[in-house]
């Protein structure tokens, strides 16, 4: 038993997919194949069932793969003990961000983060939070920056922390009839043409399941680029929902105008998100720490 074998195992599990663990582990497919079929013969066990749905582990896999995890954890604190020392981490990480937030809070994370670790990978894709989350679920991201609407339960097999809270205004051009107002009505605002930001052309965005709770609403646009979205917003051909936090950014800009709904708290609650098959290596706590640090500023919005 070599103990690369455990690593592709759990990649395996976390992935549910052999295509999508082997380029995880930047190892060929047959590799990763043949790596876990030697396991099995030597264990005298299969690891694991293939399905229409993808690959997962057999009961007694399942209990090998949790042993496999714990051997992980465990050599992740050796790891530690030395990258201490040597002040050298290594590695990769891949994030899934919603747009929002890659703007903003993870411009500093980055910066002062890399600053630290020089040596880690980061791979980060901006999406919806949605899809951020089917992605995640997938293994194609190890954990994400999402938006949720607050009381909204947990998806099975996800973990989920909330960073902090906000609530939604509406962004508007600073030509638009409202602009001169501070805050708009709920009715107000769902009346206006809406931009949305959307990835792929999924239309389960979390903004539309938020917005569909109170009546019907105007959607004039779905992009997928947010320089596009702030463009049709300045122009005054649409106004966009958006998290509070970002008011200044947007202040910033000049041409949009961020509003307060006045009759009614559209709650979101920021959050990491990982799923539980997923093993969170030293380096991905060290990034949820340093996001977890810059997020405390917003702790209080509201």
């Amino acid at each position: 038993m070599r103990l690369e074998q455990l690593y592709h195992i759990v990649a395996i599990a976390q992935t549910g997919s052999i295509s999508t663990a082997a380029e995880r582990s930047y190892i060929s497919q047959p590799a990763l194949s043949s790596s876990v079929s030697k396991l099995e013969i030597e264990l005298g066990i299969p690891l694991f069932k293939r399905t229409n749905q993808g690959v997962h582990p057999t009961d007694a896999g399942q209990a090998v793969i949790q042993k496999a995890m714990e051997a992980i954890d465990l050599l992740e604190d050796i790891k530690a003990l030395a990258e201490e020392s040597t002040l050298s981490m290594t590695g990769s990480i891949h994030l899934a961000v919603e747009p929002f937030i890659s703007n903003t809070i993870m411009v500093n994370t980055l910066t002062t983060f890399k600053y630290k670790h020089p040596n880690v990978n980061v791979l980060m894709k901006v999406g919806e939070s949605n899809n951020n989350l089917r992605d995640i679920a997938a293994g194609k991201a190890d954990f994400g920056v999402v938006m949720k609407t607050c009381g909204q339960p947990g998806e099975k097999d996800l973990c989920l922390r909330e960073l902090f809270r906000d609530r939604l205004v509406l962004l508007v051009s600073r030509d638009s009839a409202l602009a001169a107002n501070k805050s708009v009505t709920l009715t107000e605002a769902l009346a206006q043409p809406l931009v949305l930001y959307n990835t792929e052309f999924a239309t389960d965005c979390w903004i539309s399941e938020l917005l569909r709770t109170y009546g019907d609403f105007n959607v004039a646009y779905r992009l997928d680029s947010f320089p596009m979205l702030e463009n049709v917003i300045s122009l005054n051909l649409c106004a966009a929902f958006a998290p509070k936090f970002m008011s200044d950014y947007f202040l910033d800009k000049g041409s949009i105008v961020p509003l307060d709904i006045s009759d009614t708290e559209l709650d979101v609650s920021i959050v990491l998100a990982w799923t539980k098959r997923h093993h969170l290596s030293l380096i991905e706590k060290e990034m949820m720490e340093t996001i977890k640090s810059l997020c405390s500023m917003f702790q209080f919005i509201g």
